[in-house]
């Protein structure tokens, strides 16, 4: 097991060290103003519906696979749990090593093994990345989350569904501002965050289209349990998220599980 750990170790460092690529960059603008996303409802309940389906009870061990800007570290690190985050955009693990100082954040690329040694986890979370891969790199990356997780451990994907309208979780946000604190405080949301709110629709159409050009994956339900049914998760539940938009998807991995 050393020595296939230390050729993963070796394979992230030589990817870490190789020239930005160009999603790579634009991650690194997107994260500049990603957060603005923390100020939406539905963004704030997907999130916390993914830590939720971890089952977390306290010092577990959890990977949160392309953390981003560690939205979701925070969270699993407020229940008590020891946060690893891994992302291939170094922009992207500063801010996760600001917001959760005592998580362990490097370089890691989805699409290639993980740094990691078998069972090394109790819980891995992959929040909103998976469906920026191609089918066959989707598959990979599960085949190393339920690798790195212990046998009874889960594994919690969200992805963007099949379809995916972001003008439809727009409107859900403000409509959630509206009934959370009434019209004027949601025309005030709206007003204030106009100019992120306008270069997240872009970024998220650029997404689309490259999903539309074949080299990412959207997932509808069945896709979604085809994949866990292959790495040999079983499935406990899949459901709705976002504003309809994305879906949550929680497996476990068998007790019997090597």
């Amino acid at each position: 097991m050393g020595d296939a750990l230390a050729v993963r170790q070796d394979a992230a460092e030589r990817a870490n060290s190789a020239s930005p690529r160009p999603a790579q960059r634009f991650w690194q603008k997107y994260f500049a103003f990603y957060d603005t996303l923390n100020e939406a409802i539905p963004y704030q309940r997907m999130l916390e519906r993914a830590v939720q389906l971890l089952g977390l009870r306290g010092d577990e061990r959890v990977l949160d696979a392309g953390t981003g800007t560690g939205n979701v570290a925070v969270l699993v690190a407020a229940r008590g749990a020891r946060v690893t985050g891994v992302d291939f955009c170094e922009a992207g693990l500063d801010f996760c090593r600001a917001k959760v100082p005592d998580g362990d954040f490097r370089f890691g690329d989805l699409t290639q093994p993980l740094a990691f040694g078998d069972a090394s986890f109790d819980g891995v979370v992959c929040c909103c990345v998976l469906h920026l891969l191609p089918r066959a790199a989707q598959q990979q990356a599960l085949r190393e989350f339920v690798r790195v997780v212990r046998p009874g451990g889960r594994v919690v994907i969200t992805v963007f569904a099949k379809g995916f309208r972001s003008l439809t979780v727009y409107f859900e946000t403000i409509g959630e501002r509206r009934r959370a604190a009434g019209v004027w405080s949601a025309l005030m949301f709206g007003a204030r965050y106009s100019v992120n709110t306008a270069r997240i629709l872009y970024y998220v159409r650029r997404i689309k289209n490259m999903e539309k050009s074949g080299s990412y994956d959207f997932l509808d339900e069945a896709q979604l349990r085809s994949l866990f049914d292959t790495a040999g998760l079983q499935v406990e539940r899949i459901e709705r998220t976002f504003a309809g938009q994305c879906l949550h998807a929680a497996g476990v991995k068998s007790e019997a599980a090597s």
